[in-house]
């Protein structure tokens, strides 16, 4: 019999998420990942600690050659200084560079950009634009406050388009 401490129970949440991750990172390997794969990709990381491999389905937008991506998820935190990260988008695996973005200034920016190609994610982030297009700065400030980054990835080939 184990202890409490020891038989953690993940959340019915948790597992709803695992089955969706898992669903969506066969979809986007498939012939059938143009449906989905104009918003998302997969990043690759290995565990600090563990060493286990994590494959995160998440959404991203393109902008001059670089990818966004806009994340509450712990993911990041296994990205390796002066290492690259691996992605896969539309079928394809790359290696990318990577800087994680903790800035207002610099998320506002890129958040601009994230919300106006994949405004569903603002949903998820609770982060919205103003009338005008600016990123709400209260919301957007909410969220870096609750563990929020942009995660901008320079990819070290060209990625295929469309």
């Amino acid at each position: 019999m184990s202890s409490p401490a020891t038989s953690v129970q993940p959340a019915v949440g948790s597992r709803v998420q695992r089955t969706g991750d898992a669903f969506m990172r066969r979809l986007l390997r498939s012939p059938l990942h143009g449906m989905v794969s104009s918003k998302l990709l997969i990043v690759t990381v290995i565990g600090r600690k563990t060493g286990h491999v994590y494959e995160n389905p998440v959404g991203y937008a393109r902008f001059e050659g670089e990818i966004l991506i806009g994340t509450a998820a712990r993911w990041h935190r296994n990205l390796r200084s002066g290492e690259p990260v691996r992605i896969t988008v539309r079928r394809q695996v790359v290696e990318a560079d990577w800087e994680v973005i903790r800035d207002e200034e610099a998320a506002a920016e890129c958040y601009g950009i994230i919300l106006e190609q994949n405004p569903t994610h603002g949903k998820f982030a609770k982060i919205s634009l103003d009338p005008i297009g600016r990123v709400n700065r209260k919301e957007l400030r909410a969220a870096l406050e609750r563990g929020t980054v942009v995660v901008r990835l320079r990819p070290r080939k060209v990625l295929p388009h469309a």
